[in-house]
């Protein structure tokens, strides 16, 4: 069943406000949605909720999602393997937080992903936590609408061109048949 763009973006936006009580994620991305089929840059705030400072970060994309490029971070290094970002350096200290971008491109249908993010710190031990993603229906350019709206008037005018023709050919018909 395919669904129109408003009743896509009505599930997806209803779809975020029912998880985001268990997806009350400690990282955080914003904006939170992504138009389909198109590519933007998402900063995911990565705050060090722990004793020991936060030396690695790194994000993982599912299906439909693909990861362009990892912005630069001052005191950083970043790098793009196949579907996860990483940044190692900082350290961020306990209670600070930095924020993590890169930019995205998605070709997913709307509804709402789930990006792993996955903290590291000096200790050596890891924390993951789920980073919820709207995608939304489309948006169409003016050219696409542009485009539509000259293909209308072709196949009006070919409509009136063809009444007329036939009013043309009905009349003359009955001319000769008169004489």
């Amino acid at each position: 069943m395919r669904c129109s763009g408003w009743s896509s973006l009505a599930i997806s936006v209803c779809s975020a406000l029912v998880l985001a009580g268990t997806a009350s994620a400690h990282v955080i991305a914003t904006p939170t949605f992504l138009p389909s089929g198109s590519s933007e840059s998402i900063t995911f705030s990565g705050p060090n909720e722990r004793n020991d400072p936060m030396t690695t970060f790194s994000l993982t994309a599912p299906a439909g999602l693909e990861i362009e490029h990892a912005h630069e971070i001052e005191r950083w290094d970043e790098s793009v393997e196949g579907s996860t970002a990483t940044w190692n350096g900082g350290p961020v200290a306990p209670g600070e937080e930095v924020a993590f971008g890169m930019t995205l491109k998605t070709d997913a249908e709307p509804g709402v992903i789930e990006l792993q993010a996955d903290q590291g710190y000096a200790d050596g031990s890891v924390v993951s936590w789920p980073v919820a993603l709207t995608i939304t229906p489309a948006t169409e350019s003016s050219s696409q609408n542009l485009a539509l709206a000259v293909v209308v008037a072709l196949i009006g005018l070919l409509a009136v061109v063809a009444v007329a023709m036939l009013a043309w050919r009905r009349r003359t018909t009955s001319t000769l048949q008169e004489k």
